[in-house]
Parts: structure tokens; sequence; C-alpha cells
């Protein structure tokens, strides 16, 4: 399965949009690998859509434990 498609297809889905219903914040490319706090960098993402972005992030990079630790959280 190609996750980062899927990845990228949630993020770009979200940046185009507005949602009237509670939103969370999220780090398109998480502070863990380089990404920074710039707007450029941030979607605004339902809870559950956060939860499966922090998913797919795993499958993509396995090996990035804070990843792992953000999904746990």
């Amino acid at each position: 399965m190609n996750y980062q498609k899927h990845y990228d297809n949630l993020v770009n889905r979200a940046k185009n949009r507005i949602l009237d219903s509670y939103t969370e914040s999220h780090h398109i490319v998480p502070k863990c690998i380089g990404g920074t706090n710039n707007k450029s960098n941030l979607v605004k993402l339902t809870p559950e859509e956060h939860y499966v972005a922090h998913q797919l992030l795993v499958k993509i990079y396995p090996t990035q434990q804070k990843l792992v630790y953000a999904l746990r959280m």
C-alpha cells in the first residue's frame, strides 16, 4: 500500500476546505523530521483524520520513535 499517497491526499483535501466543527492542528511535515510551525506546514484536521494521519506517518517512517509516541498520545 502506498501510505505516502494516502497521507498526501488527506492533507491536500484538508488544505482546501473550511470546517465549522472541532478541528485539530496537524504538522504536515512532523517537527521530529524537520517540520516547522510555519502556517504553510499546518493543516486543520478532524480528530478522526488526525488519528489516521499519525497512523500513516508511522507506516511511512517506522523507525521514528517520536512519531510512534505521537500516535499513542
